[in-house]
């Protein structure tokens, strides 16, 4: 059950589809720089439903290397949800300063929630940027990926 509008209603899972580059948390490599580099992708339709959501929960594990600067300033992860081109979902995360020096690794979590998505088949893409690539590069290694889900009332 679950409250939407001021009223429970039952619920039921009507799609779900996922990307994966790896669950690995020590996978190849992967450089990003401050060019937005596309990491995942799927397709999932969206059934005519009035009251529809669509959940989307993504994962990335990424190290900061050859750090130059020293805090406030940071290598820093931008990852940007766009669904048929159309930004709706980003996450912003800068490498927390380790002691000891290089790798400083991190993992960026966020969930995207959609209401009321016209009946259609969409396109789910998940960019990845380091906004801060003068201060420190950033290697994507993993887990690396993204589950989407659509719901709707029964």
């Amino acid at each position: 059950m679950s409250e939407y509008g001021g009223e429970k209603m039952p619920q039921t899972l009507v799609e779900f589809a996922r990307s994966v580059n790896t669950n690995l948390s020590f996978g190849p490599p992967i450089p990003i720089d401050g060019t937005p580099h596309l990491i995942l992708e799927f397709g999932m339709p969206v059934p005519p439903a009035p009251s529809n959501f669509v959940e989307l929960a993504t994962t990335v594990g990424w190290e900061a290397v050859n750090v130059f600067a020293t805090p406030p300033v940071q290598p820093t992860l931008l990852l940007e949800l766009l669904v048929n081109g159309i930004l709706v979902g980003s996450a912003e995360q800068s490498a927390i300063p380790a002691d000891g020096g290089d790798p400083i690794r991190m993992t960026t979590m966020f969930q995207t929630i959609l209401t009321d998505l016209p009946e259609d088949y969409y396109a789910f893409q998940i960019f990845a940027s380091n906004l801060e690539d003068l201060q420190g590069e950033i290697n994507l290694r993993g887990p690396i990926h993204i589950t989407g889900k659509v719901i709707v009332p029964v």
